[in-house]
C-alpha cells in the first residue's frame, strides 16, 4: 500500500464498508466502471453527458490520480479517427465535465502539464477499491476475514466494466479486468473449501473456460465434501473427456489426486460424542451469548476457565448441545482428566488415537510413532467443520497436540486454569465462569426440587442458596441429597451446612463431593504454590488486598500462579478473593500440613504488613499523634505502603478495616499479643473519630485481656474501651475504664496517659450534667498535657472546659479557652481538632447572642467534620446547630443528626435529635408528632442515665 493510501486508510471511520467514501453528513458517492461508467451521490445517478463526454470521464477514472496527457487522451477517446481539433474537442468535454461534478466533495477535474487529471481519493472508484481489497486479502492471515474482503471485492462487480465505453482501449481494460476477477473467484473458491463452506462453491455458476481446470477441481471437491461421491465422479468424467478431445490432454495433478481420493472410498463416519446435556441447566445466558459469540466464527479456540464445582463442564455440553447442527461433520469429545482426585490426567497421544478412530481410521491403519499420529488428525480435520470439546484440561502442552489442523474446526475447552499460553500462541479467547448470582441458583434449586418443596420452607432454602455460593455442584449435591432424603427439612439441612459446609456437600463419592474437586486442583500446584494455597487459609477474610496475601506468603511468585488456576480471583479492583467454601478447605490444609511455628510466623508476616501500612496511613490521618502509635514493624515483606493523601490513606484504613479486627480479635495466639495491643493502639483514633464503636470496642477489649495491669499498655488499652463505652451510652463500664487508665497512668507516671483518661472521665461527668466534677478532670487533664509538650493534648483539653464553660453558661470564660484551642488548630493545622472547636464557638457565639457567627462556625465545623470523615463531630454539630435554630431548619438538622446517630448506635446523640423535633413539633401546634419524638427521645436518655431524661419526662406529663 503506498503512502497516500496508507494515509487515508488509518483516518478512515471503521463502518460496515470501509472502503466506502462519505461526504459530510454521512451521504455516500461512488464512482463507478465495473459495469455501465456512473457517478452516484447519495444514491442518485448524475449527468455526465453524451458517450464522448463519458469516454472522457471514463479513461480520468480508470486512472484517477495520474495525469493523462492529452495525446493519450485523444487517443484512448477516439482511436485511428480522432476530430479535426480534438484538443478543442477535449477542453470542452472536461470543461462540462467540471460543471456536472462541481457538487461531489472532494472530486474535480484538473489540467497538469499538458494533461488531465482527476483529483479524488482513488479508492472512491470502485475499480480501485476492487484492487485494494484484493491486495488485502491475499496478505491477510486470517482465512475468514481474507474471505470477507474477497467477497467485498467481487461485490463491487454489477456488469462487464465500462459498458458503455466502445475502443480498442477500453476492450483491453476489460479484458484485463475480466481475468483478474476470475483469478479472484478461485482464490475465494479455494478459501471456501479451506473453510468448509464447499456449500456456496456449489451456489455458484459452473465453471467458465477462464477458469480452466482449477474451476472444475473446485467444483468436483465441493461436490465429494457434500456427500455426493457419484456426482463428483460423472462431473470428472466430462471433464476429462472434454480436455481429450478439445487439447488432447490428461487432467493436471490436482484432478487427478482429487479422483483417486474419490476412487479410495474416503468417505469418513460423522462422530457424535457429545455426552447428554444436563438436564437440569439453568441460567448462564450471558455465558453463552458470550460463546455464541466467540464460536461464531469458525476456526476459533474458546475457553471457559473457572474454580472446580462452577459447572464448566455443564455449560460446555449444553451449548455444543445447542449448536450441534452448526457442525455436518461432527463433533469429538473427550474428558482429560485434568484434575481428577485419583487419576493421572489422561494422556493426549490416548485422546488422538482415540480420535482417529472416531473419524474412520482403522486401528491397523494408525501410526505406531505418536508424532505421526498427531499429524493424521490434523490431517483428517483439516477440511472438515467439526466441533472438539476437550473437556478438564490440565495446562497448554497437554492440550496443544488436540488441537484440529486447517481453520474449518471450532474447539471447546474447559479447564480449572486460565490456559495463558493457549490464548497467547493460539489467539485462544477466553470466557471466565463466576458462581451463580442468587437468583440463577434459586432457579437451579428449584429445577432440581420444584417450587412447592423450596414454597414449605423459604427462609432454609435461601439459606442454603447462601452457603452453597453459587457454585453448581454444591447447588446439586442438596438437591440430591434432599432427594434421597424426602422427608428430611431444609431446615435441618441448612443448619448441617452452617456447621461445617465441607462435611454437609460430601456424598462420599469422588465424583460428588467438594473436598474432591478442590483437591484435585489442589493436587495440580507446585510445592511452591501448594504451601501459598494452604496459608490463604489464615486470612481472617475472603477479600483480601494484594499486598496483604504477598506478605502472608513472603513471596510474590504464587499470587499469579494460584489465580491461573482460579484457586484465587483478582477483583476488577485490584483485590483478591477466596470462594468461601474454596476457604474452608484451605483452612482444613493449613492447619493438617502446617506445624504451628509455620502458622504462626505466616501470622505475624500478615501482622507486621499492617502495622506498617496502618501507621502510614495514621501519619497523613492524625500527624500531630504519633505518639499515640507503635513503631511499625521493621520485618514487613512485600510493597511498601504510599499513600497519596488524606483521603486515599482513609480510604485504605476503610477497606482494611475489617479484615484488621478480624485479624486481631478471633482467638489470637499468646505469641501474637503484643501485635494485637500494637494495632488497638494504632486504630484507637481512627475507630473513635469514624465511629466504629463497636467494632472498637471488641479490638480494644481483646486488647486488654492480653495485656498486666498497672502497664501503659493496659492502661491505653483500658483508655481505649472507655472511650468506646462512652460513645455507647455505657457511662458507668466507661468511668470504670478510664479509672483504670488513670491508675496506670499514675503507676508508670505517664502524663500522656494522664490527660487521656482525665479527659475521658470529663466527659462522662458533663454528659451527666456534673459541671464542676468534669471541670476538675479537663484542668489536671490541661496541666498533664502541657507537661507531656504534645500541643495537640493541649488543644484538646483547652476544647472541653470551653465546651464545658459553655454549657455551664459562662460562654466569656469558654470563648477565652477555645479561642486557644483554635490557636493551636490553626499551628498544627488541624481539622481533627479545628472541627469541634469551630463547633464549640458556634454555640458560645449563640449564647452572646451572635447568630451569624454561631451560624457561620457550625457550618465551618460541618466543612471540617465532613471532609474528614469525623462522624463523632458531625453528629453532636448538627444538633448544636439545630439547638440554635427555629422552624423548618432546625428541623432539618435535627433529622440529620437523628438519621446519623440512628446509624452509628450514638444513642446520646439520638436522644438529643428526638428532643430537638419534639420540641420544634410542639412549638408549632403538632402535640402528636412531638409526643412521640419525646418518648424516643425519654428512652434514649433513660437508656444511658442521661440528665436530660428529667426534662423530657416532664415534657411529656406536660400536656
Amino acid at each position: 500500500m503506498d503512502a497516500a493510501w496508507s494515509s487515508w486508510w488509518g483516518a478512515c471511520p471503521a463502518t460496515d464498508n470501509p472502503l466506502r467514501l462519505e461526504r459530510e453528513g454521512g451521504v455516500p458517492m461512488e464512482l463507478r466502471v465495473l459495469g455501465a461508467m456512473e457517478v452516484v451521490e447519495g444514491g442518485v445517478r448524475i449527468d455526465v453527458g453524451h458517450a464522448r463526454q463519458r469516454n472522457v470521464l471514463a479513461v480520468l477514472l480508470v486512472e484517477a490520480g495520474h495525469v493523462v496527457p492529452v495525446d493519450r487522451l485523444v487517443d484512448r477517446i477516439w482511436g485511428e479517427r480522432p476530430p479535426r481539433r480534438p484538443k478543442m474537442a477535449l477542453y470542452s468535454y472536461v470543461s462540462r465535465l467540471r460543471g456536472a461534478l462541481a457538487s461531489l466533495n472532494g472530486v474535480s477535474l484538473e489540467h497538469d502539464r499538458d494533461g488531465y487529471v482527476l483529483v479524488a481519493d482513488r479508492l472512491t472508484v470502485d475499480l480501485h477499491r476492487f484492487e485494494h481489497l484484493l491486495e488485502r486479502a491475499r496478505r491477510a492471515a486470517d482465512e475468514h476475514a481474507a474471505l470477507e474482503l474477497y467477497d467485498q471485492a467481487l461485490a463491487l462487480w454489477r456488469g462487464d466494466p465500462l459498458t458503455e465505453v466502445a475502443s480498442p482501449w477500453a476492450d483491453g481494460v476489460r479484458n484485463e479486468l475480466e481475468r483478474t476477477r476470475e483469478a479472484a473467484v478461485l482464490d475465494r473458491d479455494d478459501l471456501r473449501l479451506r473453510l468448509g463452506d464447499h456449500a456456496a462453491v456449489l451456489a455458484g455458476p459452473p465453471p467458465s473456460g477462464a477458469g480452466g481446470e482449477r474451476g472444475e477441481a473446485q467444483r468436483i471437491e465441493a461436490l465429494y465434501l457434500a456427500g455426493r461421491p457419484a456426482d463428483a465422479l460423472r462431473q470428472y468424467e466430462r471433464v476429462r473427456c472434454r480436455l481429450a478431445e478439445e487439447l488432447g490432454a490428461d487432467p493436471g495433478p490436482r484432478l487427478r489426486q482429487l479422483h483417486e481420493r474419490i476412487l479410495a472410498g474416503d468417505e469418513s463416519p460423522v462422530p457424535r460424542q457429545l455426552p447428554a446435556a444436563p438436564p437440569s441447566f439453568v441460567g448462564r445466558e450471558s455465558e453463552l451469548s458470550s460463546l455464541d459469540r466467540m464460536l461464531g466464527a469458525r476456526g476459533t479456540v474458546a475457553v471457559i476457565s473457572g474454580a472446580g464445582g462452577l459447572g464448566k463442564t455443564w455449560l460446555a455440553v449444553r451449548w455444543a448441545t445447542v449448536h450441534a447442527s452448526e457442525f455436518p461433520d461432527g463433533q469429538l469429545y473427550a474428558d482429560l482428566r485434568g484434575f481428577d482426585p485419583t487419576h493421572e490426567p489422561v494422556p493426549a497421544e490416548r485422546v488422538i488415537r482415540g480420535f482417529l478412530g472416531a473419524l474412520g481410521v482403522a486401528g491397523t491403519a494408525i501410526p505406531a510413532d505418536q508424532d505421526a499420529q498427531a499429524a493424521l488428525y490434523r490431517s483428517l480435520t483439516a477440511q472438515r467443520r467439526l466441533l472438539v470439546v476437550l473437556d478438564n484440561v490440565r495446562d497448554t502442552d497437554h492440550v496443544t497436540p488436540l488441537l484440529p489442523g486447517g481453520s474449518t474446526c471450532s474447539v471447546l475447552i474447559t479447564s480449572r486454569h486460565e490456559l495463558g499460553g493457549l490464548l497467547t500462541a493460539q489467539a485462544a479467547k477466553a470466557l471466565s465462569l463466576q458462581p451463580l448470582d442468587e437468583h440463577e441458583a434459586t432457579k437451579l434449586l428449584v429445577r432440581k426440587l420444584g417450587t412447592a418443596r423450596l414454597a414449605e420452607e423459604p427462609e432454609a432454602g435461601r439459606e442454603i442458596v447462601r452457603q452453597c455460593g453459587g457454585m453448581s455442584l454444591a447447588l446439586a449435591i442438596v438437591a440430591a441429597r434432599i432427594t434421597a432424603q424426602p422427608g428430611r427439612r431444609l431446615s435441618a439441612l441448612a443448619a448441617e451446612l452452617h456447621d461445617n459446609r465441607l462435611d454437609a456437600l460430601d456424598t462420599g463419592e469422588l465424583s460428588a463431593s467438594l473436598r474432591a474437586v478442590f483437591s484435585g486442583s489442589y493436587r495440580s500446584l507446585d510445592d511452591r504454590c501448594a504451601s501459598a494455597f494452604r496459608l490463604l487459609g489464615l486470612l481472617p477474610d475472603s477479600d483480601t488486598a494484594k499486598a496483604a496475601v504477598i506478605a502472608l506468603f513472603a513471596d510474590s511468585q504464587p499470587v499469579r500462579a494460584l489465580c491461573a488456576t482460579n484457586l484465587l480471583e483478582e477483583t476488577p479492583s485490584g483485590r483478591f478473593r477466596l470462594h468461601d467454601l474454596v476457604k474452608l478447605f484451605a483452612v482444613e490444609l493449613v492447619h493438617e500440613y502446617d506445624d504451628p511455628a509455620t502458622r504462626s510466623a505466616a501470622k505475624i508476616r500478615l501482622f507486621d504488613h499492617y502495622l506498617c501500612w496502618g501507621s502510614a496511613a495514621m501519619d497523613l490521618l492524625s500527624p500531630d499523634e504519633p505518639y499515640l502509635r507503635p513503631a511499625p514493624p521493621g520485618t514487613s515483606t512485600g510493597p511498601k505502603p504510599r499513600f497519596r493523601d488524606y483521603h486515599d490513606a482513609r480510604a485504605w484504613l476503610d477497606d482494611e478495616r475489617a479484615t484488621m479486627l478480624a485479624l486481631a480479635t478471633r482467638s489470637p495466639e499468646p505469641a501474637l499479643a503484643g501485635h494485637v495491643v500494637r494495632m488497638s493502639s494504632l486504630l484507637w483514633r481512627y475507630l473513635y473519630v469514624g465511629a466504629h464503636y463497636h467494632e472498637a470496642l471488641a479490638l480494644h477489649t481483646t486488647a486488654l485481656g492480653l495485656t498486666r495491669s498497672g502497664t501503659t499498655e493496659h492502661g491505653f488499652a483500658a483508655h481505649a474501651v472507655g472511650a468506646a463505652l462512652f460513645r455507647l451510652g455505657q457511662y458507668g463500664d466507661a468511668i470504670g475504664r478510664f479509672e483504670q487508665a488513670l491508675s496506670a497512668a499514675d503507676v508508670q507516671r505517664d502524663d500522656l496517659l494522664q490527660s487521656m483518661a482525665r479527659d475521658g472521665l470529663g466527659s462522662v461527668h458533663d454528659v451527666r450534667g456534673h459541671r464542676e466534677a468534669a471541670r476538675t478532670q479537663y484542668e489536671l487533664a490541661l496541666a498533664a498535657a502541657r507537661r507531656t509538650g504534645h500541643a495537640l493534648l493541649e488543644g484538646i483539653a483547652l476544647c472541653n472546659l470551653g465546651t464545658n464553660h459553655g454549657w455551664s453558661g459562662d460562654h466569656r470564660s469558654a470563648l477565652s479557652f477555645l479561642l486557644q484551642s483554635r490557636t493551636i488548630a490553626l499551628d498544627l493545622r488541624s481539622p481533627g481538632l479545628g472541627a469541634p472547636v469551630l463547633a464549640a464557638l458556634g454555640t458560645v457565639y449563640a449564647g452572646l447572642g451572635q447568630s451569624e457567627e454561631a451560624g457561620a462556625h457550625f457550618r465551618r465545623a460541618l466543612e471540617f467534620a465532613r471532609s474528614g470523615k469525623n462522624t463523632n463531630v458531625e453528629v453532636s454539630t448538627l444538633n448544636d446547630f439545630a439547638d440554635t435554630e427555629t422552624g423548618a431548619a432546625a428541623i432539618a438538622l435535627y433529622e440529620e443528626a437523628l438519621s446519623l446517630a440512628r446509624r452509628l448506635g450514638y444513642p446520646h446523640e439520638f436522644g438529643r435529635a428526638h428532643y430537638g423535633l419534639g420540641k420544634c413539633h410542639r412549638a408549632a401546634g403538632n402535640d402528636g408528632e412531638a409526643r412521640r419524638h419525646f418518648e424516643a427521645a425519654l428512652d434514649a436518655f433513660t437508656e444511658v442515665s442521661a440528665p436530660e431524661a428529667t426534662e423530657v419526662r416532664a415534657l411529656l406529663n406536660d400536656r
